[in-house]
């Protein structure tokens, strides 16, 4: 018999919309037009990237179920390296789901502005800070009510990812795929750097492990959502990706920002650019409820296992974690600030690019989580050592092909999180 604590969880249909709404926001929008610079091949490297995307959730899922343990990559690096590397972890996580939310913020209301016009920088400021301050009162409303709000997101958004191709299929230009590579790269660095770049198309690809104590059956609702979400985002961004390059060749496809909203008024005239900016907005909007949820339980989980302060593991009368959702709300808001002045103007490439290393580090340990529970538990599966062998791979590939700047955002992270790791554990020694 379901009992009321079941009823208030989140079953598979709502975490499932989580996935793919995580996944599925803006850069099924902006990747078309930054893959165009590698050409045909940019769609190879796109296809590795998924596969690396796939193989990384197989091995969360095999956490999930081998381990007994769901929650997130944080939980199982305190699990199998200790409290030092799980806080360090888990304070990397946190601060990811919240601060790279101002890309997709930006993003969802340049879209906007092509629907209701131009907007002051006030005025952006203002609707950003609107977005953020709706979804996270979504969110301290419950699971239930966020999981069914992400439904309803996700139905609206899919569809016109799978209505736009099959009407762009009929008018595909096969003609836009003869440039195989750019004329100053070679295959291999053409398929590396587009795999990096399209990596972050499938960042979030974890958030669905963390919110094990409110999803209902979780070891095997968890596993089976993040892969078959992880799958269908690989499958509808590459589809559209594809139809995007045969209506617009890629050399022209480079000049161009909002590349669906160019197919809408190339098929159907020029009004239905404002259609296309309000979808994806909407899009957006749905990408960027998932990241708050995420924000909050990753937060909640930690205080829970005793990694992060209790602070955060408050929760309201709807059992939402009001604190954590707060907290990273004022955090989000703070980097909107910031991020209108000059210090951050004209950056959003090198921002992407440091936070798909962030996740790639996450991603990093999980798999080194898996490997340390499979030499302990003397695991003889020849699938499960190859999928997370290359899984590592894959992981090892990008941080390797990183700039090195780039690592200057983990640095940063990891020192800002010194003085609560030191507070916490001050505090832990004079409890004793």
């Amino acid at each position: 018999m379901t009992n009321e604590t079941d009823k208030s969880k989140m079953g598979f249909w709502s975490l499932l919309a989580i996935v793919i709404g995580a996944q599925l926001g803006a850069s099924i929008f902006l990747l078309p037009s930054e893959l165009a610079q590698y050409r045909t091949l940019g769609l190879c490297g796109w296809m590795v990237g998924g596969i690396g995307a796939i193989l990384l959730t197989i091995v969360f899922s095999y956490l999930c179920t081998q381990t007994g343990k769901a929650g997130g990559p944080h939980i199982y690096a305190r699990m199998f390296f200790g409290d030092k590397v799980g806080f360090f972890i888990t304070w990397i996580f946190w601060c990811g789901a919240w601060a790279c939310n101002p890309i997709l913020i930006a993003t969802a209301v340049n879209y906007l502005m092509s629907f209701v016009g131009d907007m002051s920088l006030t005025q952006k400021l203002i609707c950003e800070i609107a977005m953020v301050f709706s979804l996270t009162y979504v969110n301290l409303r419950g699971v239930k009510t966020t999981g069914i709000f992400e439904i309803t997101l996700t139905a609206f958004k899919v569809l016109p990812l799978i209505i736009i191709p099959i009407l762009a299929f009929q008018h595909i230009n096969m003609d836009n795929f003869k440039e195989i590579t750019p004329v100053n790269m070679t295959p291999s660095d053409t398929i590396i750097q587009a795999a990096i770049l399209s990596f972050w198309g499938f960042v979030g690809l974890e958030g669905g492990t963390t919110p094990a104590g409110d999803v209902k059956n979780p070891k095997r609702t968890i596993p089976l959502a993040i892969i078959l979400g992880t799958a269908l985002v690989a499958i509808i961004s590459l589809v559209n990706t594809f139809s995007v390059f045969g209506i617009i060749s890629p050399a022209e496809l480079e000049n161009v920002g909002a590349p669906f909203a160019q197919i809408m008024v190339r098929l159907f005239g020029g009004s239905s650019e404002k259609v296309i900016g309000l979808v994806t907005f909407v899009m957006c909007y749905g990408s960027l409820n998932a990241w708050v949820f995420f924000s909050g339980q990753i937060a909640k989980t930690a205080a829970e296992e005793n990694i992060f302060p209790k602070f955060f593991a408050k929760k309201n009368k709807y059992h939402a974690p009001s604190n954590a959702l707060l907290t990273a709300f004022l955090g989000t808001v703070v980097i909107l600030f910031l991020q209108k002045s000059s210090l951050f103007e004209d950056k959003i490439g090198k921002f992407l690019d440091m936070s798909v290393l962030i996740y790639v580090v996450l991603y990093t340990v999980a798999v080194l989580c898996f490997f340390k529970y499979m030499v302990q538990q003397k695991v003889k599966s020849t699938i499960k050592w190859i999928v997370t062998s290359i899984a590592m791979c894959f992981c090892l590939f990008i941080m390797y092909n990183s700039e090195l700047v780039n690592f200057s955002a983990v640095i940063a992270i990891m020192l800002l999180g010194v003085p609560v790791y030191l507070t916490m554990n001050k505090h832990k020694t004079d409890t004793k």
